[in-house]
């Protein structure tokens, strides 16, 4: 019925059978809306892994919808999501893992006690015959009750199991000797194992068919899921750790060396700066060093002349004037009257 229901809701919507006043009140549910079951969305709901089994959850209080669940996978907001369904779930998951685990120690605790149960004493041959006829109906009863649990059929199974138990005491009875019960019990527990995975007692040594059964039944498939998903999720929890540590060592290096980019770049502009600076000064200092040389050469050559110095002087003030005169002093140097010549009365005079 349930079923049915879900595939008319999925085909005609849920408010199909409401009327037009119920429909304006109506608020249709989406992925994201708190009573829609977070865990069925990412993955997998632990309510539905144990149905019909001893650990059975019951019904999940919150919505169960695969067209809701290919909404949510359609969804942009997908990636933002699932990081926070996936939580919810792990938290779940954790706590029914603490719970079994609680079970587990307790009944490994059972089996490590070491009693020894007394050494049976011979039975009669009637009582044997009795014994035989017990177990035959206990191994029928058992095996009635494997496949009534395999086809999901929990109250047929607990009826038979509770005749399974009745039998038992009868042959409890006809082998019982004088040890207390507990001793019994405690010996006969000895003769089990335990699932470290689902945490349910099995006998030891038990045939091959009622292993695989165990381990291909419900309940251990389920807590085998919850086990892996939180194994998963640790480990992706750790590695998610570990990317961010190296991101932010990446990102701390990288930092260090635009630091250290900008401090040389600071370095070279102080060192351009200096450099810039230097050439500036070695060419003040080339300036200086020209004009003393100017300097020195005449004071030198001033030295050669009879003024002392002042020829030159005055000829770097007087320009043309001075070669002017430097000429018309090479012409009285040159003139005969000067140098004790005179020219004869015959000699014509040429005039200048």
């Amino acid at each position: 019925m349930d079923a049915q229901r879900a595939l008319l809701d999925e085909l005609m919507g849920a408010a199909r059978n409401m009327t037009d006043e119920e429909r304006k009140g109506f608020k249709e549910v989406t992925w994201d809306d708190k009573e829609v079951c977070g865990a069925y969305m990412v993955r997998f709901c632990p309510h539905d892994l144990f149905v019909n089994t001893r650990s059975d959850l019951g019904p999940c209080p919150r919505i169960h919808d695969p067209k809701l669940k290919e909404s949510f996978e359609k969804s942009p907001r997908h990636d933002v999501f699932v990081p926070k369904f996936e939580t919810e779930l792990a938290q779940f998951c954790e706590k029914l893992v603490m719970d079994l685990d609680r079970r587990v120690r307790r009944g490994r605790e059972r089996l490590a006690q070491e009693v020894e149960p007394a050494p049976a004493q011979p039975l009669s041959s009637e009582k044997a015959e009795q014994l035989s006829q017990l177990e035959d109906k206990i191994k029928n009863l058992l095996e009635q009750v494997e496949s009534l649990g395999e086809a999901g059929k929990v109250d047929e199974a607990e009826a038979l199991m509770r005749k399974v138990d009745t039998l038992n005491t009868e042959k409890a009875a006809l082998t019982q000797q004088t040890l207390p019960d507990k001793v019994l019990l405690l010996a006969q527990e000895k003769k089990m194992a335990l699932c470290e995975i689902c945490g349910s007692f099995l006998v030891a040594n038990d045939a091959v068919e009622r292993t695989q059964s165990h381990i291909t039944g419900k309940q251990h498939i389920g807590y085998g899921m919850v086990r892996d998903f939180i194994s998963e999720y640790k480990l992706a929890k750790e590695k998610g750790r570990e990317e961010e540590r190296l991101a932010r060592e990446k990102e701390t290096e990288e930092r260090r060396k635009q630091r250290e980019k900008e401090l040389d770049s600071r370095r070279r502009s102080v060192s351009g700066d200096r450099d810039r600076h230097r050439d500036r000064e070695r060419e003040r200092d080339r300036y200086r060093d020209r004009d003393l040389d100017r300097e020195r050469s005449r004071d030198w050559n001033g030295r050669g002349n009879r003024d002392g110095g002042r020829s030159g002087e005055w000829r770097s003030r007087n320009g043309r004037d001075g070669a002017r005169d430097r000429n018309r002093d090479r012409s009285r140097s040159r003139s005969p009257v000067r140098h004790g010549h005179r020219r004869s009365p015959r000699s014509p005079v040429h005039p200048y």
